[in-house]
């Protein structure tokens, strides 16, 4: 099985749910509205180059569009690129693009706006999101060294035409084509103004930014000359940096359209018919919760000890009583849906005897002589905040005192993460690609650019970039398997639970498209808001799927 059939059959493994619909009126009748809802942290940047975390891929999603796009089985569909063919041999794409399309700022988009959007995705001073990808494009190599001025794979045939021809096939192609970081951009926007560009992004996508308030909201207004046509709401607003418990109550007040369910809030929504008048919508995504380890600072430097703290830690109990959230146990580093995971995995279980055994074995007998641990996070739920008071106290049974410390702003956060400051850290990861290449080895390879453990290990390296380029399904699998066994067994992190998608919505709230990629991948482009809906009507069924 090729790449792009890996890619198919990993959403097909659950049902697709429909989107959020209470009737079908008169289209014109959808147009208005504006529509509110929750981001947690503030994006570092919204530049299509930086995008690493799911706050920035949130909002830049909208503003934002390149050559596909992905439909609700995460399909690549065109979106600028009318359609599309590959030479027989794998290595020579062509995309002929849509006539017409236009930036924000009124400039159509051509050829050569992708040969540059490419190009910068290259930049030899920094690796980027996918750099680990576009470098098989033929000449990528030599442009990183300075040896070109140009990528020579990279080639405006004429003003609608691109081509990119590769150095070796690669299907996932189109797939990492999708993503909010392959995005059109104009270059005289961002050249020589990149910061400014960061913070004030022009796009072709359904909406523009109209204003961003630094930690307190985002604005995006509605694209009128969008080339799928306009989308219904007239604006978008990202509150940012309430807390759960916030998110909800205002939820309840009219004030957001959607919101996450606390964890304390949970049973009660699920049983409380005052709640049936709103709707449910639940999904697995292909998403992990850990808790990390820098390898590189003792006492995390000892496989031991990390082993030590993976039994000391009742993961199912934390999971069960203190998260919720339609949250599931974690047992390795791939969840459950995306190829490669495997359920009969040799997994950390809770045994505080076998903690303690390890733990004197690496030096410290009953935490004798063991240094405070600092566990950092970064979000400020009151479900977090129990969260790591449980791991507080699990690893005081073994003799371990932990400091619990936050940096509430999340582009802080990111950069303790990337230079290595946290010596153990609280990180939810959302899975871009329904492929494990991109979600192993942006955080397991010695490479990858979200590798915050500082982890390494030469046969994981190995195994990754083997898997990179086999075409066959079984094999693939099977070095994906032999990762996450040799990853298990190092123990970079505490694995803690996959999320499940759960959102509370507002009755006259329609259109809503949930993928497995969750929360940061839905088109906003697709909800219209029902006018005049007397309060009481619509609602979810009791199962909590919605219902149309």
């Amino acid at each position: 099985m090729s790449l792009v059939s890996l890619v198919a059959a990993a959403a097909l493994l659950m049902p697709a749910s429909a989107p959020l619909a209470l009737d079908k009126p008169d289209p014109a009748n959808r147009f208005g509205g504006v529509y509110r809802r929750m981001l947690p942290n503030n994006p570092p940047s919204l530049d299509p180059a930086v995008l690493s975390d799911v706050y920035a891929r949130t909002v830049a999603t909208q503003i934002f569009d390149g050559l596909v796009q992905f439909d609700a089985v995460l399909k690549p569909v065109p979106a600028i690129a009318e359609f599309w063919e590959a030479s027989r041999d794998g290595r020579t794409w062509t995309f002929t693009l849509r006539r017409g399309v236009r930036f924000h700022h009124g400039r159509e988009v051509t050829a050569e706006d992708f040969v540059y959007s490419f190009t910068r995705l290259l930049d030899a001073k920094k690796a980027g999101p996918l750099t680990v990808f576009l470098r098989r494009i033929h000449g990528a190599n030599d442009f990183m060294k300075g040896a070109t001025p140009r990528v020579a794979g990279l080639r405006a045939v004429d003003r609608y035409t691109l081509r990119i021809t590769l150095d070796e096939p690669f299907a996932p192609l189109l797939s990492v084509l999708g993503l909010a970081n392959a995005a059109v951009v104009p270059r005289e926007r961002v050249e020589g103004q990149e910061e400014r560009f960061a913070r004030a992004p022009i796009g072709a996508g359904p909406f523009r930014l109209a204003r961003w308030d630094q930690n307190k909201e985002i604005v995006l207004e509605a694209n009128d000359r969008y080339y799928e046509g306009r989308p219904f709401v007239d604006s978008v607003t990202f509150r940012i940096g309430a807390t759960f418990e916030e998110m909800f109550g205002e939820f309840l007040e009219g004030k957001l359209e959607e919101t996450i369910i606390p964890s304390a809030k949970t049973e009660e929504v699920h049983s409380d018919p005052r709640y049936r008048h709103y709707q449910v919508f639940r999904k697995p995504t292909l998403s992990l919760l850990y808790i990390g380890f820098n390898t590189r600072l003792k006492p995390f430097d000892d496989v031991r000890v990390r082993r030590a703290f993976n039994y000391a830690v009742n993961r199912e109990k934390i999971v069960r009583e203190i998260t919720r959230m339609g949250a599931l146990p974690a047992d390795g580093a791939l969840p459950p849906g995306m190829p490669g995971y495997n359920p009969d995995l040799k997994r950390y279980y809770y045994d505080p005897d076998k903690a303690r055994q390890l733990m004197a074995e690496a030096g410290y007998p009953n935490g004798a002589g063991f240094p405070v641990v600092k566990l950092w996070a970064s979000s400020k739920a009151a479900s977090t905040k129990a969260e790591l008071a449980a791991y507080q106290e699990y690893l005081g049974k073994i003799g371990v005192k932990v400091e619990v410390l936050s940096e509430t702003d999340w582009p802080s956060y990111v950069k303790l993460l990337d230079q290595g400051k946290l010596p153990m850290f609280r990180v939810s990861w959302t899975a871009t690609l329904p492929d494990p290449d991109d979600y192993l080895s942006r955080q397991l390879h010695s490479g990858g650019p979200n590798n915050w453990s500082f982890y390494k290990n030469p046969a994981v390296d190995q195994l990754l970039e083997q898997a990179r380029q086999e075409f066959d399904y079984t094999r693939r699998i099977a070095l994906y398997r032999d990762v996450q066994r040799i990853v298990m067994d190092d123990a970079p992190w505490i694995a803690q639970h996959n999320h499940v998608f759960e959102r509370l919505y507002q009755p006259y709230v329609n259109g809503v498209q949930v993928s497995y990629l969750g929360d940061w991948a839905i088109p906003m482009k697709k909800i219209w808001l029902k006018k005049g809906l007397p309060e009481g009507s619509g609602g979810a069924s009791p199962g909590g799927q919605p219902t149309r």
